[in-house]
């Protein structure tokens, strides 16, 4: 079956938030439509002086120039509130909001806002994790602990937002003491963009305190409603998020981002305001992945079996931690779910620093770590004289066992899905002169669901319109949705309608994300369907909540290999070939299903030698399209699938998650590969020409 939204998208047809104007229905008979643009900082970390607006309060069709006295002075964030709508006494990140003016065309916003001059005091920048975190650090904020949402107290370490730990150290420490081989390494990565298509864009109409519509490139409207009645101090009831399809998220579409800023403008006109963000602007002040310092601590016996593993994570959260949707960090994969351990230890900190605030990206925290701890039992087998893909073979958790956290899974297909992809894989020529190396990486994850709600409604052709909260992102949500309904109220798929509904329908959906979309609704569409049939009349609607219990726990494995070619004269490295084993329960969507794994493969691949924001003191250097270097076809390595089916998925309609799923094996098997052609270990992402040449030719 073809995605619903595929003519409107191949066409042109698809209307997004920046398309939408004063002509349209929604806006139409309204005040006048006004365009907002924004001041930013051009310093690090800087006292503001002065913000100076005379000139461009002067320029003929701005409406209005606003600084942080105007506005209101709550933080926002999506647990943690500590974003101030516009700086206030100081900026702490280079690309911040300082002003924002308001005019009647998009064109005479963005001259008003170039007329705007701020004055600076600067302060000291701690723009590395190492500088914020030393003894002698200067305080980026001056109490953390007293914002809303914070989960540390007063006196914590200098620039701290959250940290936690599991497990017992000492007796880590105490097996590794024992152990025949092990390994000390850390590793880092890059922040990088989640590289969406369609930029941040909001357009708000503030009615009154009782009501106000907004619609907003965001992928969680329900929890949306949430972050801005905490900001402005207003009841979450008060806004109506309308319903529009979204040009990509990949976990950057989760934070309140400009939708508090533009509220309040809209408050302060008494008209609708829009406002849309130029992509450089995106790429300097969005909320991209976190840069993380990961270091390992792994030891096994003599044959070659894991007996410990401590896992001490950094993540540098930039200036400001309410991007993320908890205050105390991001899942990481060092919950170590894979493989099997005698014993295991984590610490894990988010920290502050004079960088652009960071978000949620593809499988957050997880493809930081994961290229860790691939890259480290790469090296431990390395150490131990081992085959490493017989090493990860022999440590792969087998079904009945529990991981190193205790969790529980249905089963474990490790092992199935490694031989697949092992005997799938045939190594393709390579240029002459070149050097070859083939590498793996393992990737696991258990398939979430949250709370949502539906209504159905009956149509006069026999069939249903299927109401929904859920934003389509781009991944072909609605068509899996009409697939699974029509299957579980045993109608055509033609007989069944998906349609997203604004906030003000429905009570509740958690959003989009986490690889739950899916199952979420499959597990929705049980309950709903015997509903259905139950009704007492065929008129009936029905407004379903579902918060479903008692579902098992299912995991996913992701096994890949990748072949790289590497000109030893250059540097230049080519990625060949990337076989990607997968393990699948039922596949609704073929097409959308090949689409998730190619897509998520090409963002591993991005992730590991081509994308890097390029940050140094502080600045964004790869601040446009031509700089930051996102994937494109010629960037693309041969791609074989092999999906090994069979597995226990959740619902009547049996579905796993698979959106996440091949985005973080990819970097590590690619590093992995590097070291296996040329015998030099790079831990530092991204594996770039400059770094290979160095690395080759060093001593």
């Amino acid at each position: 079956m073809s995605r619903l939204d595929a003519r409107a998208k191949a066409t042109g047809a698809q209307r997004y938030v920046a398309d939408l104007s004063g002509a349209d229905p929604e806006l139409a008979g309204r005040l006048e439509l006004y365009f907002a643009a924004l001041v930013r900082s051009t310093s690090v970390h800087a006292r503001i002086v002065r913000v100076t607006t005379e000139e461009a309060r002067a320029l003929p069709g701005v409406i209005g120039v606003y600084v942080a006295a105007d506005v209101a002075d709550h933080p926002c964030g999506r647990a943690l509130e500590d974003i101030p709508l516009l700086a206030d006494d100081r900026v702490r990140f280079l690309g911040e909001r300082i002003a924002a003016v308001v005019a009647t065309s998009r064109q005479i916003a963005e001259a008003g806002a170039a007329l705007v001059t701020v004055d600076y005091e600067e302060l000291p920048a701690m723009v590395t994790i190492a500088a914020a975190t030393a003894l002698d650090a200067t305080a980026i904020h001056a109490a953390p602990w007293s914002y809303d949402g914070a989960v540390i107290a007063e006196g914590a370490d200098v620039n701290l937002i959250a940290t936690r730990e599991h497990g017992d150290r000492a007796q880590v420490e105490a097996i590794l003491a024992e152990c025949a081989f092990q390994i000390d390494e850390t590793y880092r990565t890059q922040g990088v963009h989640q590289g969406y298509l369609e930029p941040q864009a909001c357009i708000a109409d503030y009615h009154s305190n009782e009501w106000v519509r907004l619609w907003f490139t965001h992928k969680a409207t329900n929890r949306l409603r949430t972050m801005l009645g905490g900001s402005l101090r207003l009841a979450p009831e008060v806004f109506d998020v309308q319903p529009i399809e979204i040009g990509g998220d990949f976990g950057g579409k989760g934070a309140p981002g400009e939708a508090p800023l533009v509220v309040e403008l809209s408050r302060l006109t008494g008209h609708p305001v829009k406002l849309v963000l130029r992509y450089g602007e995106d790429l300097i002040a969005g909320n991209p992945r976190h840069p993380a310092e990961i270091r390992v601590r792994m030891g096994c016996d003599e044959l070659g079996m894991i007996r410990a593993l401590f896992a001490d994570i950094t993540m540098n959260s930039g200036a400001y931690g309410g991007c993320t949707p908890a205050a105390d960090g991001v899942r990481s994969a060092m919950e170590f779910p894979s493989y099997r351990t005698e014993s295991f230890a984590s610490a894990y900190r988010r920290v502050y620093t004079n960088t652009v605030h960071r978000g949620f990206m593809r499988a957050p925290g997880e493809a930081q770590s994961i290229f860790a701890l691939e890259s480290a039992l790469d090296e431990l087998a390395t150490r131990a004289g081992i085959d490493p893909i017989l090493f990860r073979r022999n440590n792969l958790l087998a079904t009945g066992e529990d991981d190193a956290q205790g969790a529980h899974w249905v089963e474990h297909r490790g092992v199935e899905v490694l031989d697949a992809a092992v005997a799938a894989f045939a190594p393709l020529p390579v240029p002459e002169g070149w050097l070859s190396g083939v590498g793996m990486g393992i990737y696991s994850r258990s398939t979430p669901y949250v709370p949502t709600s539906l209504r159905l409604v009956p149509t006069a052709s026999g069939g249903v319109c299927v109401e929904v909260g859920v934003v389509e992102v781009g991944g072909g949500s609605h068509t899996a949705f009409r697939e699974i309904m029509s299957e579980a109220l045993g109608m055509r798929p033609e007989q069944v309608e998906i349609r997203h509904v604004a906030t003000s329908n429905l009570p509740i959906d958690m959003g989009v994300g986490g690889s739950r979309t899916t199952a979420t609704f499959a597990l929705a569409a049980d309950i709903a369907a015997k509903a259905w049939h139950n009704r007492a009349r065929d008129d009936e609607e029905l407004l379903l909540e579902v918060r479903a219990t008692d579902v098992p726990l299912v995991g996913s494995y992701c096994v890949q290999l990748a072949q790289v070619a590497v000109d030893p004269e250059t540097g230049e490295m080519r990625v060949l070939k990337i076989t990607s084993g997968v393990d699948v329960a039922a596949v609704i969507n073929p097409l959308a299903h090949q689409m998730q794994i190619d897509g998520g493969t090409t963002m591993g691949l991005g992730y590991a030698h081509l994308e890097d924001l390029d940050e140094h003191d502080g600045h964004v250097w790869a601040a446009n399209l031509g700089e930051y270097k996102l994937p494109s076809v010629r960037d693309t390595p041969q791609m074989q699938t092999v999906l090994v089916e069979g597995s226990v998925g959740v619902s009547d309609a049996n579905v796993k998650g698979i959106g996440e799923l091949t985005t973080p094996p990819t970097a590590p098997a690619i590093a992995n590969a590097l070291f296996q052609a040329t015998g030099r270990r790079i831990r530092e992402l991204p594996l770039t020409p400059e770094r290979i040449f160095h690395a080759i030719h060093a001593d």
